[in-house]
């Protein structure tokens, strides 16, 4: 049995193009061997793109991550007015919040916070309409940003976005 160690979970009902995890063996194996063993168990639709072999003093991948990417689709009907509440809540000294009966402030978790640019050819196919806004959130000790509150902060309810992490980055 391997030891599996997601580098950030994601929460449900969100997509992702950006999951990296920590697996121990026990035993050395060839790393093409293990890639093509471990995609023919994987349902279609999720691919790996690449594996690396790591120094066992390496520290786990879960206390790196410095900050996380999402692309959230916002639904057309939704978006009025969303260039002044991004400025708004970008403008925000504090945005105090509470999860799980502690208090944070949400606003030092928002890195960055931009409607982006039409979607690529490759997602366009299929993709449903709105404006897109790119978010970059970070952890802190005590808090994590979560593009569902930041959502709630702009008025707009986290069932109706379609919301995928396209990115982590690293320390170092």
């Amino acid at each position: 049995q391997p030891k599996i160690q997601l580098a950030s979970a994601l929460p449900l009902g969100f997509s992702s193009r950006a999951e990296m995890m920590d697996i121990w063996l026990k035993e050395d194996c060839e790393i093409s061997k293990l890639r093509a063993d471990l995609q023919s168990m994987l349902p279609g639709g999720i691919q790996i793109l690449s594996i690396e072999q790591a120094d066992d003093s390496a520290p786990a991948l879960q206390t790196q991550v410095v900050s996380a990417e999402y692309e959230v689709t916002i639904p057309a009907e939704l978006a009025s007015a969303l260039d002044g509440k991004l400025a708004a809540l970008l403008e925000s000294g504090s945005l105090p919040r509470e999860r799980r009966g502690k208090q944070y402030d949400l606003r030092p978790l928002i890195e960055e916070l931009t409607l982006t640019p039409s979607p690529p050819p490759e997602r366009e196919r299929g993709a449903e309409g709105g404006v897109r806004v790119k978010f970059r959130l970070t952890p802190r000790a005590g808090a994590t940003g979560r593009p569902e509150e930041v959502l709630a902060q702009l008025d707009i309810p986290a069932e109706a976005a379609r919301i995928e992490r396209t990115h982590l980055i690293f320390q170092g």
